[in-house]
């Protein structure tokens, strides 16, 4: 940040007390101040995901596509199914069905139709597979008139997050990409705020998207993915859930000549705050207290040094503990 874009910008929040004490031999005076710091590797260790990941990501990784020849596609899909359909073709008596791997070129026969079907549905096939369906028209003496192959796939019983971060325009997801690339077409994002209780629903085309949220709340958040076949959706069952909220911004309550109070906001559904120091001469934060509470004092302050301090929201759910995003803070006393 500029210097004085940065100094504008410390201005505008900075808070400062300036307290007198006296005593009977000396007469002393403290100003405390709060400042935002930006963010970098050290200031983040507690968070577990870090932005890694742009909306190229499945072209850079060289993913395979699923294709299919003219005349034959896949039409409809499931967890544990799809359908394939195919052009009639002249003087076919039947249609041989076969199927393989993805990445495989070895073929199992399934079956036979007869000249008045020209669709199929394979099922008990695994999620979130790839498959190539071939479909072989046959005189009625056997003889191959034609054989057409279709690129398939069943949806993804659920995804994996690769990296998640609070950013400038609220949350964003960075999605692990899939190979085949195209077997995901998008998701579906279902997120619900702990203040409001209101469903949004938004859908996402790429694998990375940013949430707009707003602070002090939880947001449950439930992705699925999605396969986009003949301009229909077909939508997982199985969500991958989170709960997210955005960092918590600290105010200044006062000091003394040795100690600084801060104070924040309630973050709807948290269940509690962790509060995170980094001492004169550590490299890293420390949690020196959970609370229920929306402040803590830090005692025993030396003048003119920097502390840092960071305040984390927890929830409780889903048999595990999720935590807000982190914003960084220095606390420091002045005085003579």
């Amino acid at each position: 940040m500029k210097a004085k874009s940065f100094k504008k910008f410390f201005a505008s929040i900075a808070l400062s007390a300036v307290l007198t004490f006296a005593t009977a031999a000396t007469a002393f005076a403290a100003t405390a101040q709060l400042m935002p710091v930006e963010q970098s590797a050290e200031l983040s260790q507690e968070q577990t995901d870090t932005p890694s990941v742009d909306d190229s990501d499945a072209q850079a990784a060289g993913a395979s596509y699923l294709t299919s020849q003219a005349g034959i596609a896949q039409i409809t899909a499931s967890e544990s199914s799809v359908t394939v359909q195919w052009t009639p073709v002249t003087n076919a008596a039947k249609y041989a069905i076969s199927i393989s791997p993805f990445s495989s070129g070895s073929y199992k026969l399934l079956g036979y139709f007869d000249n008045s079907r020209n669709k199929a549905r394979i099922n008990k096939l695994k999620a979130g597979s790839a498959y190539k369906v071939r479909i072989t028209a046959l005189t009625s003496s056997g003889t191959s008139i034609s054989s057409r192959i279709a690129g398939c796939t069943t949806l993804y019983s659920c995804v994996t997050v690769k990296t998640s971060y609070a950013s400038a325009g609220g949350y964003t997801f960075n999605m692990n990409t899939v190979n085949p690339a195209n077997s995901i077409s998008g998701y579906k994002v279902i997120y619900q705020s702990s203040a409001t209780h209101k469903l949004i629903t938004k859908y996402y085309s790429r694998p990375s998207f940013t949430l707009p949220l707003n602070k002090n709340t939880f947001y449950q958040v439930r992705i699925y993915p999605y396969l986009l076949l003949n301009n229909k959706r077909y939508v997982t069952t199985t969500p991958t859930t989170r709960y997210i909220s955005m960092g918590i911004v600290l105010q200044k309550a006062g000091n003394t000549n040795s100690t600084m109070k801060v104070k924040w906001n309630k973050v709807a559904g948290a269940n509690n705050y962790a509060v995170y120091i980094k001492y004169p001469g550590t490299g890293s934060y420390k949690k020196v207290r959970t609370t229920t509470s929306t402040s803590f004092t830090l005692t025993n302050m030396t003048k003119n040094v920097k502390y840092g301090i960071k305040v984390i929201a927890n929830k409780k759910a889903g048999g595990k503990t999720w935590k807000s995003a982190a914003n960084a803070y220095t606390m420091s006393l002045s005085g003579r």
